[in-house]
């Protein structure tokens, strides 16, 4: 028991707080690097599962010597699962992209008392601890989906690791946001209102604006109140935890100076990547790939998928720039880096 609970093959799935469990699944190495999401879309479905009382977890956990996992957080629409596959070098990397285990945590950490949520034991933490097992010497990167963004402050909380975590912020700017949303407009219409209500209850954003009701809104009206209230919620988490813990970047600098971006990623992180590694990633790899189906798909095809949306939905675009202005005079978005146009 013990030996497979030390293992990542044997991946976190589920837990059961009545009754004190823990659900793993049966995994291998090929599943982390072939999947572009370990949720419901995992490769291949896990066939043989196994449970662990809490007693188990923790002795596993003692055990542990690896440094705790760093994460890339995002604002959702914003190439992070492009970002997490260059970063995704089997021998020194092994990336986690959007293991359900943290959105079913989010879940259980929003409706959970200020009491079970602060213990030093408490179930964030043995996930989170869960999460940093690995292959032999491999650097692990986790990438949450953006539904998770609650559990940043818990991930961050210094006072419950010995080592402090570190993480990556990233987010693209308000228009290129409704770009993307366009892009995928039938998957947008269906998690939108779910997922925008989910973030609006994270923060005191709703207490700082005039928010109509979010069933109310268009899709492209409820995308700006998406995208305001994580920036914020950035924000807020940039300015408590300060740059030896949080990085943000921009999808902008990502796509504009992929290599120096992954660079600085790589060093910030601590994931020992080098140089001609990512620039390979550029050139030739998981920059040059559609992050999701593995086809060739370049900055260019990007790029004119993005022209064509914005020729075509022009005057809705604009219509939704207009509306945000309100918004976002109230509660100015500050630059992810110096160079970004937050609302480009």
């Amino acid at each position: 028991m013990q030996e497979k609970l030390s293992s990542p093959d044997w991946m976190l799935a589920g837990f059961d707080t009545r009754r004190g469990l823990f659900q793993f699944a049966r995994v291998s190495r090929q599943t982390y690097a072939g999947s572009a999401f370990l949720d419901h879309r995992i490769q291949p479905r896990p066939a043989e599962v196994m449970t662990a009382g809490i007693d188990d977890v923790d002795v596993a956990i003692a055990r542990l010597d690896a440094r705790p996992a760093a994460c890339i957080f995002h604002t959702a629409f914003c190439a992070s699962t492009l970002l997490a596959s260059c970063l995704d070098h089997p021998s020194n990397t092994l990336v986690l992209r959007e293991p359900l285990i943290l959105s079913r945590l989010a879940d259980w950490y929003r409706k959970a008392s200020p009491e079970d949520r602060n213990r030093p034991d408490s179930l964030q933490q043995r996930v989170f601890r869960l999460l940093d097992r690995r292959y032999a010497a491999e650097a692990v990167l986790v990438k949450p989906s953006n539904y998770a963004n609650v559990l940043i402050p818990a991930y961050l909380d210094q006072s419950v690791s010995a080592t402090a975590r570190r993480c990556v912020l990233l987010s693209n700017g308000l228009r290129s946001l409704l770009i993307s949303v366009l892009k995928k407009a039938d998957e947008a219409r269906d998690r939108m209102p779910g997922f925008t209500a989910a973030v609006l209850s994270d923060t005191d954003y709703q207490q700082r604006v005039d928010l109509p009701h979010i069933d109310s809104l268009d899709l492209l009206q409820q995308s700006v109140v998406f995208w305001h209230c994580q920036r914020y919620h950035f924000q807020v988490i940039s300015r408590v935890f300060g740059p030896e813990q949080v990085l943000p970047v921009s999808t902008d600098s990502f796509m504009a100076r992929p290599r120096e971006t992954l660079v600085e990623i790589s060093h910030f992180l601590q994931l020992g990547l080098n140089s001609d590694q990512l620039t390979e990633t550029v050139q030739s790899g998981a920059f040059q790939q559609h992050s999701k189906t593995g086809d060739q798909y370049g900055p260019e095809q990007k790029h004119a998928e993005s022209d064509e949306i914005t020729g075509r939905y022009a005057a809705e675009i604009q219509s939704a720039m207009d509306w945000a202005r309100p918004l976002l005079n109230v509660l100015p978005p500050q630059a992810m880096n110096p160079e970004e146009d937050p609302l480009s």
